[in-house]
């Protein structure tokens, strides 16, 4: 029924806009027929932003309704096993649940340690340690970045079966079972690093004439200049650089043929348009531009997600919105569209009925002298030995700034700020910095003072949280 509909939620890792068919791409024609098909069956979020450019906390944000500043979960330490979450959060999936809503979530978790808001889930995201099993190493032609030495790409040998195609079967096999509504969510690693993408998949653009943005000219900040310098990419070859580029874009016209399985199984099921069905991501990713082959920065292709939301029938298709929105925008969007009524803890806006808002923000990074640029690895320190800073960002319509705002457990002063600003109507692929452009800085202070009254009230976890 259309006051009960049935939410499938769609989520990648490390999934950057210009790599999907609808948002387009000007150097590539990217195959990824069935988003396109979803994206014109319902509205495409062209300004979308994730609330941190790393996974456990923007995920929180989307869970929770709140900014890492609210839950104090600034970076994938939050995950660790001596991490505690200081309050008591409702997680959106957990609200549908009080409302007779079954849900389920399919693949990849990643949020604080022992938070899981799903009431049924599998146990595995089929991602590195799947790929890896039985499978010859030295079939996999491995990628590493050299810095910290992690495994960016490489190919997967034909001839088996790809281990993370049975997501889809297991999420498709949940759902034929339910009678009443539900909730479920098919969370694919997938498009993160290591980047395997199964034959054919992994040709499919060999020819593709794409951009190496690896050596352009860029006026960025410290702290950008510095996240390139620890990852030292410029250690790969060309031939290096250009695969991981081309096995990205085929892994997502892989995703692709997933998301074809799921909206191929509503539509012979008839339950398309009793169906609300979202796509989108936690970040996006960087390939080369700014020497840099990850996230953890608030570059466009890393900071911008895609979004898509399709329910034939009740919201009309073929939309594309150009306002600001961010990524915990979507719990309240779902409530108000399945008629539930929205707890008071959740921030942002119901996407569907809602003026934009003057700024969206993010937040990375815990800024104590015990942090790295990769917590996991225990790699990349601040010159001079210092910890890994926290950067916050705030963007409007046409601005982005973003600083640094503590550093070895403190705030920063104005001479440690790092202060990126940059005009992003103008600039797309904000590679010029001008804080110190004398015909900005009215908009440069205001930015400042929009990122103050943000950071202001925040959490702050003891640091013996986030050590290991």
């Amino acid at each position: 029924m259309k006051d009960r509909p049935n939410i499938v939620w769609i989520y990648c890792d490390e999934l950057r806009t210009d790599a999907l068919g609808c948002y387009g791409n000007p150097h590539l024609d990217v195959g990824t027929p069935h988003l396109d098909v979803l994206a014109g069956a319902g509205v495409r979020f062209a300004n979308c932003f994730c609330n941190s450019p790393v996974c456990v906390p923007s995920r929180m944000a989307k869970m929770t309704g709140l900014y890492p500043e609210d839950t104090g979960v600034y970076h994938n330490e939050g995950a660790w096993p001596n991490y505690t979450v200081d309050g008591d959060f409702v997680m959106f999936p957990e609200v549908f649940a009080t409302h007779g809503y079954r849900t389920a979530d399919f693949g990849k978790l990643h949020l604080a340690r022992g938070l899981n808001p799903w009431q049924e889930r599998n146990s595995s995201d089929y991602g590195k340690p799947a790929l890896f099993d039985g499978v010859d190493p030295e079939a996999l032609e491995i990628i590493e970045i050299p810095g910290p030495g992690s495994t960016i790409g490489g190919h997967y040998p034909g001839g088996r079966p790809y281990p993370p195609s049975r997501l889809a079967e297991e999420a498709l096999e949940w759902m034929r079972s339910m009678d009443g509504p539900y909730l479920v969510r098919l969370s694919y690693v997938q498009p993160h690093t290591p980047v395997f993408p199964p034959p054919p998949y992994d040709t499919m653009y060999g020819e593709a004439d794409i951009p190496d943005r690896f050596s352009e000219e860029r006026s960025t900040s410290r702290f950008e200049e510095r996240f390139a310098e620890v990852q030292e990419a410029q250690r790969l070859t060309d031939k290096q650089r250009r695969l991981a580029q081309v096995h990205y874009y085929g892994l997502v016209s892989w995703i692709d043929s997933q998301v074809g399985r799921v909206l191929e199984y509503l539509e012979e099921s008839e339950q398309r348009e009793n169906t609300i069905v979202v796509f989108d991501a936690d970040h996006g990713a960087s390939l080369g531009e700014g020497r840099v082959f990850a996230k953890h920065t608030f570059a466009s292709q890393v900071h911008r997600i895609p979004r898509v939301i399709s329910w034939p029938g009740t919201i009309p298709g073929g939309q594309v919105r150009d306002d600001i929105c961010e990524g915990l925008d979507l719990a309240r969007t779902l409530f108000a569209l399945a008629r539930l009524e929205s707890p008071e803890q959740f921030k942002g806006r119901n996407l569907m009925d809602s003026s934009p808002p003057e700024a969206v923000f993010g937040t990375i990074g815990y800024g104590y002298g015990t942090s790295w640029a990769f917590p996991y690895l225990g790699y990349g320190r601040y010159p001079g030995g210092r910890g890994w800073p926290r950067r916050a960002c705030v963007r409007t319509e046409r601005y982005r700034l973003d600083r640094t705002v503590r550093m070895d457990g403190e705030s920063v002063g104005e001479d440690e700020k790092d202060v990126f600003f940059c005009d992003w109507k103008e600039d797309p692929f904000e590679t010029r910095n001008r804080a110190d452009d004398p015909a900005l800085a009215g908009e440069v202070k205001r930015l400042n003072a929009l990122l103050d009254a943000h950071t202001e009230h925040r959490v702050e976890p003891p640091e013996d949280y986030v050590v290991r």
